[in-house]
């Protein structure tokens, strides 16, 4: 990922600096701006590849960014024996798996966690039944999340366990899903 964005990087700072320079030049001399567009005029067909190209890059350049970047996330902290880092997508499988096998209820849940500067912000979306008490049961799943995130990882800042119910399955629709499972 190194070399690549330095390529990357390395294209758009030329690119940029020429095109510095040729507004510069364009407001010095008329003429020149004249000649450019003559240029662009017979080689419309090679100036619209390499725009499209280099385009291209930029765009793959920002999508291969954005993966490096979420792959990257980890919450660290320092132990006796080193730096420990630990994925935030593994935190929010631990913490899916945890719920699911804790709570009775639970018909699906995603969790997802992300640093900010109070400490680290916990959302779980939430599917339920409808037989259960959904404060009670927010309740039981912040508590352990918390006790989770303290105990196992050793977080000390945990900053909001923020839950949203986002279905309530009722007893009829749960049996109904269970019987298509088996078949």
């Amino acid at each position: 990922m190194k070399i690549w964005s330095r390529i990357v990087g390395g294209i758009y700072i030329i690119m940029g600096i020429i095109f510095v320079f040729c507004l510069l030049s364009f407001f010095a001399n008329k003429e020149l701006c004249q000649g450019f567009l003559n240029f662009i005029e017979k080689k419309s067909i090679n100036v619209g590849f390499f725009s499209i190209g280099v385009l291209f890059v930029g765009i793959i350049w920002i999508v291969n960014w954005i993966d490096y970047v979420y792959r990257t996330k980890a919450v660290s902290f320092d132990n006796p024996g080193g730096k420990v880092k630990i994925s935030l997508k593994a935190i929010e499988d631990y913490i899916s798996s945890t719920i699911i096998k804790n709570i009775e209820g639970i018909e699906g849940i995603k969790v997802k966690a992300f640093v900010t500067s109070r400490g680290l912000e916990t959302k779980v979306n939430l599917k339920i039944v409808s037989k259960l008490s959904i404060t009670e049961t927010c309740s039981t799943i912040q508590e352990l999340i918390k006790r989770y995130l303290q105990d196992t990882i050793g977080i000390e800042r945990i900053a909001n366990i923020e839950i949203y119910v986002s279905n309530i399955i009722g007893e009829a629709e749960k049996e109904k899903n269970e019987a298509s499972k088996e078949t």
